[in-house]
Protein backbone atom coordinates (compact mmCIF):
# COMPACT_ATOMS: atom_id res chain seq x y z
CA UNK A 1 0.00 0.00 0.00
CA UNK A 2 0.86 3.57 -1.05
CA UNK A 3 -1.45 5.48 0.65
CA UNK A 4 -3.56 3.38 2.62
CA UNK A 5 -0.78 1.77 5.00
CA UNK A 6 -1.04 -0.11 7.96
CA UNK A 7 0.43 3.22 9.94
CA UNK A 8 -2.59 5.63 8.43
CA UNK A 9 -4.84 2.91 9.25
CA UNK A 10 -3.93 2.93 12.95
CA UNK A 11 -4.17 6.82 12.68
CA UNK A 12 -7.76 6.62 11.36
CA UNK A 13 -8.62 5.31 14.55
CA UNK A 14 -7.19 8.04 16.58
CA UNK A 15 -9.41 10.53 15.50
CA UNK A 16 -12.31 10.20 17.60
CA UNK A 17 -11.27 9.97 21.02
CA UNK A 18 -12.60 13.68 22.17
CA UNK A 19 -16.03 13.61 20.73
CA UNK A 20 -17.76 12.12 23.82
CA UNK A 21 -15.66 13.61 26.35
CA UNK A 22 -17.41 15.45 29.29
CA UNK A 23 -16.08 18.15 31.47
CA UNK A 24 -15.41 16.92 35.28
CA UNK A 25 -13.05 18.82 37.69
CA UNK A 26 -13.23 16.11 39.78
CA UNK A 27 -10.89 14.26 37.31
CA UNK A 28 -8.55 16.23 37.64
CA UNK A 29 -7.05 14.78 41.02
CA UNK A 30 -7.26 10.53 41.45
CA UNK A 31 -10.11 9.82 43.66
CA UNK A 32 -11.24 6.23 44.45
CA UNK A 33 -14.77 8.21 45.52
CA UNK A 34 -15.07 9.37 42.58
CA UNK A 35 -14.75 6.86 40.34
CA UNK A 36 -17.05 4.17 42.19
CA UNK A 37 -19.68 6.77 41.82
CA UNK A 38 -18.77 7.71 38.29
CA UNK A 39 -18.80 3.77 37.80
CA UNK A 40 -22.04 3.08 39.72
CA UNK A 41 -24.04 5.73 37.72
CA UNK A 42 -23.01 5.31 34.43
CA UNK A 43 -23.23 0.97 34.85
CA UNK A 44 -27.07 2.19 36.37
CA UNK A 45 -27.36 4.11 32.39
CA UNK A 46 -25.92 0.87 30.68
CA UNK A 47 -28.11 -1.09 32.43
CA UNK A 48 -31.37 1.38 32.50
CA UNK A 49 -30.47 1.54 28.65
CA UNK A 50 -30.54 -2.57 27.67
CA UNK A 51 -33.44 -3.41 29.47
CA UNK A 52 -35.27 -0.79 27.38
CA UNK A 53 -33.62 -2.12 24.34
CA UNK A 54 -34.38 -5.73 25.52
CA UNK A 55 -38.37 -5.11 26.22
CA UNK A 56 -39.22 -3.82 22.59
CA UNK A 57 -36.58 -6.58 20.80
CA UNK A 58 -38.48 -9.11 23.50
CA UNK A 59 -42.07 -8.00 22.30
CA UNK A 60 -41.45 -8.72 18.68
CA UNK A 61 -40.19 -12.02 19.53
CA UNK A 62 -36.67 -11.10 18.38
CA UNK A 63 -34.35 -11.26 21.85
CA UNK A 64 -33.75 -13.14 24.99
CA UNK A 65 -34.86 -11.49 28.11
CA UNK A 66 -32.96 -8.65 29.90
CA UNK A 67 -29.98 -10.29 32.02
CA UNK A 68 -29.04 -7.76 34.69
CA UNK A 69 -25.42 -9.65 35.89
CA UNK A 70 -24.51 -10.86 31.99
CA UNK A 71 -25.02 -7.00 30.88
CA UNK A 72 -22.97 -6.10 34.00
CA UNK A 73 -20.10 -7.67 33.16
CA UNK A 74 -20.22 -6.44 29.51
CA UNK A 75 -20.24 -3.40 31.03
CA UNK A 76 -17.27 -4.14 33.18
CA UNK A 77 -15.48 -5.53 30.29
CA UNK A 78 -16.11 -2.95 27.82
CA UNK A 79 -14.65 -0.38 30.40
CA UNK A 80 -11.53 -2.77 30.67
CA UNK A 81 -11.19 -2.69 27.24
CA UNK A 82 -11.33 0.70 26.42
CA UNK A 83 -8.67 1.50 28.86
CA UNK A 84 -6.29 -0.41 27.07
CA UNK A 85 -7.07 0.61 23.68
CA UNK A 86 -6.58 4.44 25.59
CA UNK A 87 -3.35 3.06 26.77
CA UNK A 88 -2.06 2.04 23.30
CA UNK A 89 -3.16 4.59 21.17
CA UNK A 90 -2.78 7.56 23.66
CA UNK A 91 0.88 9.61 23.51
CA UNK A 92 2.63 8.89 26.29
CA UNK A 93 1.83 13.15 26.65
CA UNK A 94 -1.49 13.13 26.71
CA UNK A 95 -1.74 9.96 29.13
CA UNK A 96 0.41 11.45 31.64
CA UNK A 97 -2.04 14.33 32.25
CA UNK A 98 -5.12 12.10 32.56
CA UNK A 99 -5.35 11.46 36.71
CA UNK A 100 -7.48 8.15 36.35
CA UNK A 101 -7.51 6.18 33.50
CA UNK A 102 -11.02 4.84 34.46
CA UNK A 103 -12.20 8.06 34.45
CA UNK A 104 -11.32 9.66 31.17
CA UNK A 105 -12.56 5.86 29.94
CA UNK A 106 -16.27 6.51 30.95
CA UNK A 107 -15.78 9.71 29.32
CA UNK A 108 -14.66 12.36 32.28
CA UNK A 109 -11.97 14.75 32.00
CA UNK A 110 -10.90 18.30 32.60
CA UNK A 111 -11.22 21.25 30.18
CA UNK A 112 -7.59 21.48 29.86
CA UNK A 113 -7.83 17.35 28.61
CA UNK A 114 -10.44 17.71 26.62
CA UNK A 115 -8.91 20.26 24.56
CA UNK A 116 -5.48 18.49 24.20
CA UNK A 117 -7.07 15.38 23.02
CA UNK A 118 -8.93 16.96 20.79
CA UNK A 119 -5.98 19.17 19.12
CA UNK A 120 -4.31 15.37 19.04
CA UNK A 121 -7.43 13.94 17.22
CA UNK A 122 -8.12 16.71 14.99
CA UNK A 123 -4.50 16.62 13.83
CA UNK A 124 -4.94 13.10 13.07
CA UNK A 125 -7.93 13.67 11.34
CA UNK A 126 -6.25 16.29 9.14
CA UNK A 127 -3.64 14.15 8.40
CA UNK A 128 -5.81 10.85 7.38
CA UNK A 129 -8.05 13.11 5.08
CA UNK A 130 -5.16 14.50 3.46
CA UNK A 131 -4.62 11.17 2.48
CA UNK A 132 -7.41 10.17 1.36
CA UNK A 133 -7.57 13.46 -0.87
CA UNK A 134 -4.03 12.54 -2.48
CA UNK A 135 -5.65 9.05 -3.13
CA UNK A 136 -9.13 10.18 -5.05
CA UNK A 137 -6.28 12.67 -6.95
CA UNK A 138 -4.51 10.14 -8.91
CA UNK A 139 -7.28 7.58 -9.30
CA UNK A 140 -9.13 10.18 -11.07
CA UNK A 141 -6.18 11.05 -13.84
CA UNK A 142 -4.80 6.84 -13.49
CA UNK A 143 -8.27 5.33 -14.02
CA UNK A 144 -8.25 7.45 -17.82
CA UNK A 145 -5.26 4.12 -18.40
CA UNK A 146 -7.47 1.14 -16.82
CA UNK A 147 -10.21 -1.02 -18.00
CA UNK A 148 -13.62 0.19 -17.09
CA UNK A 149 -14.69 -2.46 -15.45
CA UNK A 150 -11.56 -2.26 -12.30
CA UNK A 151 -12.06 1.60 -11.87
CA UNK A 152 -15.93 0.82 -11.32
CA UNK A 153 -16.06 -2.54 -9.40
CA UNK A 154 -12.66 -3.24 -7.47
CA UNK A 155 -14.15 -1.86 -4.63
CA UNK A 156 -14.79 -3.96 -1.37
CA UNK A 157 -14.49 -1.90 1.58
CA UNK A 158 -16.14 -3.82 4.93
CA UNK A 159 -16.33 -7.01 2.44
CA UNK A 160 -15.92 -10.95 4.43
CA UNK A 161 -13.12 -12.74 2.09
CA UNK A 162 -14.65 -16.52 2.72
CA UNK A 163 -12.41 -18.20 0.58
CA UNK A 164 -9.14 -17.72 -1.69
CA UNK A 165 -8.22 -20.06 -3.68
CA UNK A 166 -4.38 -20.55 -5.85
CA UNK A 167 -5.16 -22.50 -8.93
CA UNK A 168 -2.05 -22.31 -10.79
CA UNK A 169 -1.33 -18.39 -12.30
CA UNK A 170 -4.94 -17.61 -10.79
CA UNK A 171 -6.31 -16.35 -7.42
CA UNK A 172 -10.18 -16.70 -6.82
CA UNK A 173 -11.78 -14.56 -3.56
CA UNK A 174 -15.13 -15.83 -2.15
CA UNK A 175 -16.81 -12.88 -0.48
CA UNK A 176 -19.27 -12.25 2.12
CA UNK A 177 -20.80 -8.74 0.66
CA UNK A 178 -23.27 -8.42 3.44
CA UNK A 179 -21.91 -5.30 4.91
CA UNK A 180 -20.08 -4.06 1.91
CA UNK A 181 -21.33 -1.81 -0.90
CA UNK A 182 -21.07 -4.15 -3.66
CA UNK A 183 -23.26 -7.17 -5.11
CA UNK A 184 -20.17 -9.08 -6.30
CA UNK A 185 -19.00 -12.28 -4.61
CA UNK A 186 -16.02 -13.30 -6.64
CA UNK A 187 -13.20 -12.06 -7.75
CA UNK A 188 -10.37 -13.78 -10.21
CA UNK A 189 -7.23 -12.60 -10.17
CA UNK A 190 -5.69 -13.32 -13.91
CA UNK A 191 -1.65 -14.32 -14.32
CA UNK A 192 -0.73 -13.83 -11.06
CA UNK A 193 2.72 -12.92 -8.79
CA UNK A 194 2.15 -12.71 -5.46
CA UNK A 195 3.98 -9.53 -4.50
CA UNK A 196 3.14 -9.64 -0.35
CA UNK A 197 1.17 -11.19 1.51
CA UNK A 198 1.38 -10.88 5.34
CA UNK A 199 -0.95 -13.76 6.58
CA UNK A 200 -4.01 -15.79 5.42
CA UNK A 201 -6.39 -14.09 3.73
CA UNK A 202 -9.69 -16.06 4.41
CA UNK A 203 -12.01 -14.47 7.11
CA UNK A 204 -10.49 -11.09 6.86
CA UNK A 205 -12.44 -8.34 6.61
CA UNK A 206 -11.38 -5.99 3.31
CA UNK A 207 -10.49 -2.54 4.89
CA UNK A 208 -8.96 -0.28 1.48
CA UNK A 209 -7.61 -1.14 -1.90
CA UNK A 210 -5.23 0.69 -4.46
CA UNK A 211 -4.46 -0.03 -7.87
CA UNK A 212 -1.85 0.15 -10.32
CA UNK A 213 -1.29 0.08 -13.84
CA UNK A 214 2.80 -0.63 -14.37
CA UNK A 215 4.32 -2.44 -17.22
CA UNK A 216 1.13 -3.59 -19.05
CA UNK A 217 -0.17 -5.39 -16.00
CA UNK A 218 -2.22 -4.42 -13.08
CA UNK A 219 -0.98 -4.52 -9.04
CA UNK A 220 -3.77 -4.71 -6.99
CA UNK A 221 -3.01 -3.21 -3.39
CA UNK A 222 -5.38 -4.49 -0.62
CA UNK A 223 -5.67 -4.23 3.11
CA UNK A 224 -7.21 -6.49 4.99
CA UNK A 225 -8.08 -7.23 9.00
CA UNK A 226 -8.12 -10.79 10.63
CA UNK A 227 -9.52 -11.04 14.06
CA UNK A 228 -6.41 -13.19 15.07
CA UNK A 229 -3.31 -11.93 12.64
CA UNK A 230 -3.81 -8.15 12.63
CA UNK A 231 -3.75 -5.70 9.96
CA UNK A 232 -2.96 -7.72 6.57
CA UNK A 233 -1.10 -6.11 3.34
CA UNK A 234 -1.60 -8.49 0.33
CA UNK A 235 -0.16 -6.76 -3.34
CA UNK A 236 -0.30 -8.47 -6.10
CA UNK A 237 0.36 -8.38 -9.84
CA UNK A 238 -2.10 -9.41 -12.84
CA UNK A 239 -2.92 -9.53 -16.09
CA UNK A 240 -6.25 -8.76 -15.52
CA UNK A 241 -8.78 -9.44 -12.56
CA UNK A 242 -12.79 -10.54 -13.35
CA UNK A 243 -15.97 -9.76 -11.14
CA UNK A 244 -19.15 -12.27 -10.75
CA UNK A 245 -22.17 -11.26 -9.39
CA UNK A 246 -24.74 -14.12 -8.77
CA UNK A 247 -22.65 -16.64 -10.86
CA UNK A 248 -22.38 -14.44 -13.82
CA UNK A 249 -19.29 -12.44 -15.16
CA UNK A 250 -19.37 -8.64 -14.61
CA UNK A 251 -16.11 -8.67 -16.75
Amino acid sequence: MRYFTKEWYELSQRTSFHLLLEEESQAETFSEAYFQQLYSAELNKWLHLHEEVASIMQANGTNEPFNKDKETKQFYESIIYNQEHLKKSLPETILNQIADLRVFALNKATRDVINTVSQFCEDNKRSVDTTIDNYRKYHTEASLSMDREIVDNFRFHDCRIIKSILNDKSITLLLDNTGGFTDIDELIFENVTIIKQDAGLENSWWLYEEVYKVNDKYEFHMLLQNQDTGLINFIISAEQAFFRRLGSDVD
